[in-house]
């Protein structure tokens, strides 16, 4: 559930330091490096987590952690997302056109010479075939791109990006929904007339609980959080969310807008005095928790009692046969 944390986090808590240190010194990045987790490590590199940030012990930078704690899976991954920092398939300006289509065309359609062709045709005869991995910007990387860009031909989207102009990219921070919601708004109203610039202030006011005066309006606030984030006195205040209160799904993390219930009791007289809780003979009727009785235990105590029985019947008939010899003499 770690990659779930990592991304409800990052998602829904603009104030969000991703650079506090433990007691350590390491990042967040840094010992998920360490501990090899994958999603983890993707998921805060694109949200723009330092890559060159060292520990104060030994001074390695979560790359080196990678490697020197053994996780080779995780040092790869950041190494290929360092060299390739940007997605550019997840741009709305991303064209899906090979560049080295146009190369490969002109070369095939100049005219070869009888030596070239005999050549062709002796390697591809002669030569052994072996298995190569995929080419940096071959045929197989492009299709990737093709097939996972926004505008791709082969699947269909069922939701729409909401800034498809900003695509996630290793060191530039990843807005929450709610600075991006915030943004989104903003444009749609300087998009509009200059009549609506009034109702700026109440376009916005469905965000936050305080703010909402009709009760049908009310829409379910996330908890407040005020994270100080160093060097800067800003505090980010949590915004609303946009289900209403009877729709929102409350729990330990997401409580929603709860009203507190108070219950006021009149203050006793000064000459009131509590009585004095008497004690019950009878264990049934005692309040308090009695020492459970084991089964094995029970069984341990007769044991015990039907052996002290047996010992004094023993002795009791020891005692009988040494006083009637007396008797006999007698």
């Amino acid at each position: 559930g770690h990659i779930t944390i990592t991304n409800y986090l990052l998602n829904y808590f603009p104030g969000l330091d991703i650079e506090k240190r433990n007691v350590f010194g390491f990042t967040a990045l840094m010992k998920s490096a360490m501990q090899g987790r994958t999603e983890c490590v993707k998921a805060l590199m694109l949200a723009g987590a330092n890559v060159h940030a060292t520990d104060p012990s030994r001074g390695l930078t979560s790359w080196e952690w990678a490697c020197y704690t053994g996780r080779s899976e995780s040092a790869f991954i950041m190494q290929k997302l360092m060299d390739r920092p940007c997605p550019e398939q997840l741009c709305d300006q991303y064209k899906p056109e090979w560049p080295k289509m146009k190369e490969l065309l002109a070369k095939a359609a100049e005219p070869k010479s009888c030596l070239q062709r005999f050549s062709e045709c002796m390697r591809a005869a002669i030569s052994f075939r072996y298995f190569y991995g995929p080419e940096e910007g071959g045929v197989l990387d492009h299709m990737v791109k093709v097939t996972t860009s926004l505008r791709s031909p082969f699947i269909a989207l069922s939701c729409r990006t909401v800034c498809p102009g900003s695509p996630p990219s290793v060191g530039k921070r990843r807005l929450a929904v709610q600075e991006i919601l915030r943004q989104q708004r903003a444009e749609e109203i300087r998009s509009q007339d200059k009549d609506h610039v009034s109702s700026y202030e109440k376009l916005f006011q469905n965000s936050k609980v305080t703010l909402i005066p009709k009760k049908k309006d009310r829409r379910a606030s996330l908890q407040p959080i005020s994270l100080a984030v160093s060097q800067a006195n800003t505090i980010a205040t949590r915004k609303a969310s946009l289900l209403p209160l009877h729709l929102l799904r409350r729990s330990s993390v997401r409580p929603g807008f709860v009203i507190p219930k108070v219950r006021i009791s009149k203050a006793p007289p000064p000459t009131f005095q509590p009585e004095k809780a008497r004690r019950r003979s009878s264990a049934k009727d005692d309040p308090y928790l009695q020492i459970p009785k084991w089964r094995y235990k029970e069984l341990k105590e007769e044991r015990k009692k039907a052996e002290e029985q047996e010992k004094k019947k023993a002795a009791e008939a020891q005692k009988l046969k040494q006083v009637s010899p007396a008797r006999c003499r007698t």
